[in-house]
């Protein structure tokens, strides 16, 4: 038997709207998706427009070449260690290619990976969620 416990009231749903500003306010999230060999977690650094999630990649690389019509999870967090408090946001969605010229303007932050990435992938969101863990 163990002594650890549950205390849900530690945990706080976020709304869509805090999950929102949440996303937009740190740069880097993970993409995680399927290969045949299992599942990829990778950090992309990305921007947001209206609600889609978007990054750029290389067409030569396997998230690349993954993106076409995906379904896709998309996670950003942050924690305390300190106060041992926190947020997670997790967006389920699908990714697919974005070919407009006015998916990322130059002006938006570029891609920190060196190379060529020129292949904007859009994540649309199904679903949105975030918890926000508080003080004990």
């Amino acid at each position: 038997m163990t002594n650890e416990r549950w205390y849900a009231n530690h945990f706080r749903e976020l709304s869509p709207d805090e999950c929102l500003e949440l996303l937009g306010s740190c740069p880097v999230g993970r993409i995680a998706y399927s290969v045949e060999g299992g599942p990829v977690v990778l950090p992309v650094n990305h921007v947001l427009d209206g609600g889609d999630i978007l990054f750029r990649t290389s067409p030569h690389t396997e998230l690349g070449r993954t993106m076409i019509s995906g379904h896709v999870a998309f996670q950003v967090d942050h924690f305390d260690e300190t106060d041992r408090t926190g947020w997670s946001v997790l967006v389920r969605g699908s990714a697919e290619y974005d070919d407009s010229d006015v998916s990322i303007p130059e002006d938006r932050p570029a891609p920190w990976a060196d190379g060529t990435r020129n292949l904007v992938v859009r994540i649309r969101p199904r679903l949105v969620t975030g918890r926000r863990l508080l003080p004990a």
